[in-house]
């Protein structure tokens, strides 16, 4: 736990992690409401979390942000769907199956029309043109599978200012 390693004493009274001497770590924010209506804060907010742990993480070795796939969440119902869910069924999913980053996914605001979270469902790609307005455009789609998954090593819960503090620093 962080709050075991990481000695209290040098924890700065102030850490932003959007600005490490000009450069920010952190994953960038979606209106889970856009194209419509979804409840799936649970799911943004877990994948964003997730995602920002794995930008600290490989600061030296990535240049490129992480960003996962909270659309690839609520499609597996990983916690919940566009009608709400439990952040702790995210943990679950990047602990046992893996997240795909955002470029698996497109963020479409809805949940599927029947549950089955199909590979498909998961990471995808798709052939031009671009389907009409009010289309899908699936029927131009494969499932992709060989894309990269981000795990969790362990997840836990904790409570109390000092131990946040540590978790974040």
């Amino acid at each position: 736990m962080s709050w075991e390693i990481v000695d209290q004493a040098s924890i700065p009274a102030n850490w932003d992690w959007r600005n490490v001497n000009g450069t920010n770590y952190l994953s960038w924010s979606l209106n889970q409401h856009i194209p419509q209506y979804c409840g799936s804060c649970w799911a943004h907010g877990t994948t964003s979390a997730l995602a920002d742990r794995f930008n600290i993480m490989l600061r030296d070795l990535n240049p490129t942000p992480v960003g996962l796939s909270p659309q690839a969440i609520v499609n597996c119902e990983a916690g919940g769907s566009c009608n709400g869910g439990d952040p702790s069924g995210v943990y679950y999913y990047a602990y046992h199956t893996g997240v795909p980053d955002s470029t698996c996914m497109v963020y479409e605001a809805k949940n599927l029309d029947a549950y089955d979270c199909e590979p498909i469902d998961i990471c995808r790609d798709c052939t031009w043109p671009p389907p009409p307005e009010g289309e899908s455009g699936i029927n131009g789609c494969w499932a992709v599978t060989n894309y990269k998954r981000y795990y969790v090593s362990s997840y836990f819960g904790f409570n109390g200012a000092r131990n946040m503090k540590s978790e974040i620093y």
